[in-house]
């Protein structure tokens, strides 16, 4: 015990022979202490990127373990992704079928017919010279029946016409009227497709029926007349142009009278009965 406290009593005395505080002995006994702390070799963290490299060159046989190892994710890419699947969304393959949208119609529909109304003018054109017979101007008004999708289609129809002549005479000048119901049965030729315009040629055969007659306005009894069933040949050409769901039909047509039930057949008639009617024809059974 004398010892240590003559050990404690030492830097007093120390002071006292110096003239140093007693703490400034202290800070020089503790700077040796310092020292050896800072030439102590610190302890480093091992240098993960060293070890993986010398393991892939075969330098240490020392087991590498990732579990600790943080997986770096590049935000950006993430990004990229989803802004990738929102812009780019996954469309049908070309050419499937879509339910919400309108197909183009390019056929004449579900049932394949196309029904309409065609209205116009009358002009009867005589083939030989009738000095006191006049073409006059009449009307036409009727339905029309479609039936084909290609080219080649039946189109039969039910006409209500009226064809006039001016007679002049030495007894005076009338306006004679003839108003027939026509049922023409007509094979149509056209080109394109539904989905445009189309020019087409109708021709075959027609039957009428004559059902009144008129001078000046004035009904004629034609109960008794003969020849009041007759048929003939129809042709003419038009036009057919896109027009919303339809087609605006534009034609020009002749008939040629070929007879009747109570005289027959015969060629010899100097009669065209012209037309001319603007109609429109619009598919059935489509959407």
């Amino acid at each position: 015990m004398k010892f240590i406290r003559f050990i404690l009593t030492l830097p007093n005395r120390f002071a006292n022979r110096v003239h140093m505080k007693p703490y400034y002995y202290v800070l020089l006994l503790l700077l040796p202490l310092r020292t050896c702390l800072a030439q102590a070799p610190a302890t480093q963290t091992p240098n993960r990127r060293q070890e993986l490299y010398d393991q892939y060159n075969s330098y240490s046989t020392k087991p590498v373990s990732t579990a600790g190892v943080p997986v770096s994710v590049k935000t950006d890419s993430i990004m990229e992704a989803q802004q990738s699947s929102v812009s780019n969304p996954v469309l049908p393959p070309t050419g499937a079928p879509d339910g919400n949208q309108r197909q183009p119609n390019t056929i004449v529909g579900r049932s394949g017919i196309r029904i309409g109304f065609r209205g116009g003018i009358t002009y009867p054109a005589f083939t030989d010279t009738r000095p006191t017979s006049t073409p006059g101007l009449g009307f036409v008004g009727g339905i029309t029946l479609t039936m084909g999708k290609g080219i080649v289609s039946f189109q039969p129809e039910v006409n209500y016409t009226r064809y006039t002549v001016r007679n002049n005479s030495v007894f005076g000048a009338n306006t004679q009227a003839v108003d027939n119901v026509e049922v023409p049965l007509f094979l149509k030729i056209a080109t394109g497709t539904y989905a445009g315009n189309r020019f087409f040629v109708n021709i075959g055969p027609y039957a009428s029926y004559m059902a009144s007659t008129s001078i000046d306005g004035k009904k004629m009894d034609v109960s008794n007349t003969k020849g009041r069933f007759g048929f003939g040949a129809a042709a003419g050409v038009g036009v057919a142009l896109k027009a919303g769901p339809g087609h605006l039909t534009i034609e020009g047509r002749g008939l040629y009278l070929l007879g009747n039930t109570d005289s027959g057949f015969t060629t010899d008639s100097n009669t065209i009965l012209g037309q001319a009617t603007l109609g429109y024809i619009l598919p059935l059974g489509s959407r």
